[in-house]
């Protein structure tokens, strides 16, 4: 009798321990992914549309407070044209943050560049004389054009249709390029431009650069 109740005291205690092992793994388990994905999360960075392509450029928070410009005039001449979501700017306020976030398949992503929208087609014009430097088309981002200029600086053009230069072309200030038109990750914003200004290799807000401060 005393040996049969020791031998159960004796599994009932190997039971009870391993469950309690068991449980302290998972804890452990659990606590580990939460602090990897914590870790993760603060080590996101605001990236261009084009991480979604093959054509990544070097992004930077640090945005040059100069651009030495031939005057840049504004990608498009249409009155009617307004912005539908502007440029990221980690300094501005939480409000106006809110809308500069692109939302595409359950990802939110900060927006390096300035869309411009229009209820109706208007046209694409280069914002400074240059040389074409790529023309991609791809199912996320639609057809982009890329345009390189004096001083180190690169316009890229994006959500264009009806193009009306090739690559390598030289291309003249204010010169039509292109029309508006629509992609995929932008398609709540229906017909529009999305601009993107680099200075030696940074993304910049393109609405700090114009010699046209409308909109």
């Amino acid at each position: 009798m005393m040996k049969r109740s020791s031998r159960y005291y004796l599994l009932h205690g190997i039971v009870i321990s391993t469950v309690a092992l068991i449980c302290l793994i998972s804890y452990a388990v659990t606590t580990s992914l939460t602090v990897a994905n914590s870790k993760k999360q603060e080590n996101l960075e605001y990236v261009s549309y084009e991480v979604l392509t093959d054509n990544v450029m070097p992004v930077s928070k640090e945005e040059q407070n100069t651009i030495e410009t031939q005057n840049l005039i504004r990608p498009y001449t249409d009155k009617q044209v307004e912005i539908g979501k502007s440029y990221y700017d980690y300094k501005e306020q939480e409000e106006n943050q809110e809308n500069s976030i692109i939302y595409y398949e359950n990802t939110y992503i900060q927006n390096t560049g300035v869309d411009y929208i229009s209820k109706k087609i208007f046209d694409v014009n280069a914002i400074a004389s240059g040389k074409v430097i790529s023309i991609t088309t791809d199912d996320i981002t639609g057809t982009t054009i890329k345009i390189e200029h004096e001083n180190n600086i690169i316009s890229v053009y994006q959500s264009v249709k009806d193009v009306k230069i090739k690559e390598k072309d030289e291309v003249k200030q204010g010169q039509k390029i292109a029309t508006s038109g629509t992609n995929n990750i932008g398609s709540e914003l229906g017909n529009h431009l999305h601009f993107e200004l680099y200075k030696d290799n940074v993304l910049v807000n393109p609405e700090n650069f114009f010699q046209d401060k409308g909109n």
